[in-house]
């Protein structure tokens, strides 16, 4: 049972609809029948989850935008300080998901979302505040606070702290700490897919291990070819081969994995 289960769950990823309600109420009749899980948690855990990852990501934009200031040694006192990140990630967030971070309690979403949006948001400041001397040392050049290392450092935060694991992975990734598990391949691979449409994250409600886990896919900018575009193999400022990729090409998600209620 538990592995149809599962089935079931990957198969919502696919379908639109009436058709994913109904599997989806169906599921959700055999899961709270046999293991206990409502469908009304499953829903706002997605959407929790969903949420986290749009938050992560805003802020890997908002260091991604600002990159050009603290890389130039001219505009280093205009670089990226906590109050300045915190306005602009409070806009991105809210021109991606249409919730503002300033009055989450009105906010119609989940009471964990409101809670784990807020513990985010204050450990985003707190990784941007101790990466100062990084943004503003004296030397010219690309810096180590980039994008990928501010999601790492959120990332691992918020998971000691809530227990919900965010990580940052990709078929190919740099860092092989960001290495994806099976589940995380098979996701990734999908996402690969040119005609997959954009931004449509997949859900996986497991019985077995008892958690949601949701992987949200992640694309290239015009910012981001400068280290990660091509040509193919040419080393890039900070050492690295470049991967070729192009603008508007996935590269790579955001997994987030929430332990199911008891």
């Amino acid at each position: 049972m538990v592995s149809r289960l599962c089935r079931i769950a990957a198969v919502l990823i696919i379908l639109t609809g009436s058709d994913v309600e109904q599997r989806r109420l169906s599921w959700a009749k055999d899961t709270n029948a046999n293991q206990g899980i409502a469908l009304q948690t499953v829903l706002e855990l997605e959407q929790t989850a969903r949420l986290l990852a749009i938050l992560l990501d805003s802020g890997r934009s908002v260091v991604n935008e600002n990159q050009i200031l603290f890389d130039d040694p001219g505009k280093r006192e205009n670089g990226l300080t906590p109050d300045a990140f915190e306005r602009q990630l409070t806009d991105m967030f809210r021109s991606r998901s249409g919730i503002d971070l300033a009055d989450l309690n009105s906010a119609k979403i989940p009471l964990s979302a409101k809670e784990w949006l807020k513990d985010l948001v204050v450990l985003s400041k707190q990784v941007v505040a101790e990466a100062q001397p990084e943004i503003r040392q004296p030397q010219d050049g690309s810096k180590g606070f980039i994008p990928a290392i501010f999601g790492a450092r959120v990332a691992a935060r918020f998971t000691k702290l809530t227990g919900v694991r965010m990580k940052q992975t990709a078929l190919t990734p740099r860092n092989p700490a960001n290495a994806p598990d099976s589940s995380e391949r098979a996701s990734l691979e999908i996402f690969a897919d040119p005609n997959y449409p954009r931004e449509r994250v997949i859900s996986e409600t497991s019985a077995s291990s008892r958690t949601l886990r949701l992987m949200f896919p992640l694309y290239t900018t015009r910012q981001c070819l400068a280290c990660h575009g091509e040509p193919k193999g040419a080393l890039d400022r900070t050492g690295y081969p470049r991967e070729g990729l192009k603008l508007g090409q996935n590269a790579g998600a955001i997994s987030v994995v929430i332990p199911l209620p008891k």
